[in-house]
């Protein structure tokens, strides 16, 4: 289940639209959502993620 993270979601959006190439380093303290976040977000893009 996924709740919150509107903002965050709403900023990643913004940096896959935007023209040209971007890197967003997304870091914080273990177990807070990074990965479940970026997971959410890719949903419906072409994606590869790396464990």
């Amino acid at each position: 289940m996924f709740i919150g993270r509107e903002a965050e979601l709403d900023f990643l959006n913004d940096k896959y639209e935007a023209e040209g190439g971007q890197l967003v380093v997304l870091y914080g303290r273990r177990r807070v959502g990074k990965t479940e976040t970026l997971r959410e977000f890719c949903k419906g893009k072409p994606h590869v993620i790396l464990s």
